[in-house]
This record gives structure tokens, sequence and C-alpha cells, in this order.
């Protein structure tokens, strides 16, 4: 999973209308759920974990999976990755 498989399962198990309303349950602006959003930033660790409590998932699989996303080379992505799936 991605940023954006994550943050619409919070809005589904939350029940959450809009990424507004996601946005201001974590205390992100809009502009920070944009980003997130249009794939211009992946989550730091503090919020990928904050957001995995949210889902009740393991933060490191959330943590994993947006290194994955920051990564600057094939090994690297494929290290997050795997961590991601094997916390998941």
């Amino acid at each position: 999973m991605n940023t954006q498989d994550y943050l619409d399962a919070a809005k589904e198990k939350l029940g959450l209308p809009s990424d507004y309303a996601l946005a201001k349950l974590m205390k992100w602006s809009t502009s920070q759920m944009s980003h997130y959003r249009l794939k211009r930033r992946a989550l730091d660790d503090f919020q990928a974990a904050r957001l995995a409590e949210l889902l009740g998932r393991a933060p490191m699989e959330l943590i994993a999976a947006a290194n994955a996303e920051r990564a600057k080379d094939e090994e690297e992505k494929k290290y997050w990755l795997a961590l991601a799936k094997s916390n998941a």
C-alpha cells in the first residue's frame, strides 16, 4: 500500500466524508494533505505512526511504506517495501 491507500483506508474506517475532515483530525493543513495526495511528499515517520494508530495497524508498516516512497534507489525501495509487507 502507499500513502494514498492509507489515507483512503483511514477515511473509510473513520467514516470521514473528505480529505479535509481527515486533515483536520490529523491536525494537517489542507496543503499538507494535498501534497500527500499528489505524491509531492511522503508521510514523515511521526505522521505515519499516528496514521497507523488510527488504522489499528503496526506503525512500522506505514513508516516503512513512507520510507519506500522517499527511497532514492531501487535497492532501498525494495528493502523498505519488504519491511512494510512483513509488518502488515
